[in-house]
């Protein structure tokens, strides 16, 4: 009976062990949950266009609009930038070295004065590696072909027969070719608006519309500006824009050429606008409130002193004296190259006119 109690309870114990073992809880992680895998978003598979590179837009061609000895218009294509470019003439030159395109030019031609003070020194380079291939008229064909360009940039007179040849010519030969709107008047329309024209030509030719149309943005804000404080004026003033010939008698230039256009921009009002060559009489007829008097650089002379000789063309001479210009000392001297053919010198005659005439 003892052994049997015994063995009774000690049944009875395994059983309440085995009851309290299967209902206390663990924190401790099983075997499996360590082992289970951890549960992610499916990655995205990329589509079709996300894994095709952007396809990058190239600038060119370019197509511009220019023209002929003939001044017919003609349309040129730039398959890629120019990389070796003649220049027939200083503006052009000029024009280049401005916004920095020194590296395409192969050759540079016929300097009308002094180039730029604030691109000497980039011309100075260009006569050292042997680019200036003349300095007073135009290279010969021989001498152009011989280097080859792809690009001639130059004046319409460039372009005759004996000269260089007419532009069909050249773009026979794949060369490209460029002639500024208002050189040998070329455009019917010649103002600030053909020479920014022709800026915007060369910002797309060379792919830096960046700085050039930055360059037009600014030329127009200064013609704006001038636009403005002309209006508040009671009584603009009048002005002409002549260039000596014989003693007591001068070419003006008409309101339809870029140099008397640019006088109108400067905010005159124009007093000769059919132009024309005018007598001592002429002059006093028009009695105009200002006259600007340009002149060609001479060779060995200051340009202080040939300023002062174009002034003296009409300030020498007597019946000039009662002149509302003579008599006010409204009479401006300004360097051909400044005012005639385009380039980037008009923008600043603009504005140095219209600080003579009204800010001074």
């Amino acid at each position: 009976m003892k052994n049997c109690k015994f063995f009774a309870l000690v049944l009875v114990a395994v059983m309440l062990f085995s009851l309290l073992a299967g209902c206390s809880g663990s924190s401790a992680p099983t075997e499996a949950a360590t082992n289970a895998p951890t549960t992610q978003a499916p990655a995205e598979v990329p589509t079709e266009a996300a894994t095709e590179a952007p396809t990058e837009v190239s600038h060119y061609p370019v197509t511009i609009t220019t023209y002929n000895y003939a001044k017919e218009p003609v349309q040129v294509t730039f398959d890629s930038c120019p990389q070796k470019v003649v220049c027939t003439n200083q503006s052009q030159t000029e024009l280049l070295l401005y916004f920095g395109l020194d590296e395409y030019i192969a050759g540079t031609a016929y300097l009308d004065g002094a180039v730029r003070e604030d691109l000497q020194a980039q011309y100075d380079a260009l006569v050292a590696a042997g680019k200036e291939l003349t300095v007073k008229g135009y290279p010969s064909k021989e001498v152009v072909l011989a280097l080859e360009p792809d690009f001639i940039f130059g004046w319409r007179s460039a372009f005759a027969e004996d000269q260089l040849g007419d532009v069909s010519e050249w773009t026979g030969m794949g060369v490209g070719t460029m002639i500024l709107r208002c050189s040998n008047n070329t455009v019917d329309e010649r103002n600030l608006d053909a020479v920014l024209a022709d800026i915007a030509d060369i910002g797309a030719i060379f792919d830096i519309e960046d700085k050039t149309d930055a360059y037009i943005a600014d030329a127009r804000a200064l013609v704006e500006t001038v636009n403005a404080k002309v209006a508040s004026l009671e009584a603009p003033l009048t002005a002409i824009v002549i260039e000596p010939m014989d003693e007591g008698s001068w070419y003006c230039w008409g309101e339809n050429t870029l140099t008397g256009s640019l006088a109108v921009s400067a905010g005159a009002v124009y007093a000769c606008p059919d132009g024309g060559t005018l007598s001592t009489e002429d002059l006093i007829n028009l009695n105009p409130d200002v006259i600007i008097v340009d002149y060609m650089e001479e060779e060995g002379v200051p340009t202080a002193q040939c300023e002062a000789n174009a002034i003296a063309t009409v300030t020498s001479i007597e019946a000039l004296a009662e002149v509302t210009a003579v008599a006010n000392s409204k009479i401006m001297a300004v360097n051909l190259t400044d005012v005639y053919g385009g380039g980037i010198r008009m923008v600043p005659s603009v504005e140095a006119m219209f600080n003579f005439m009204y800010e001074g």
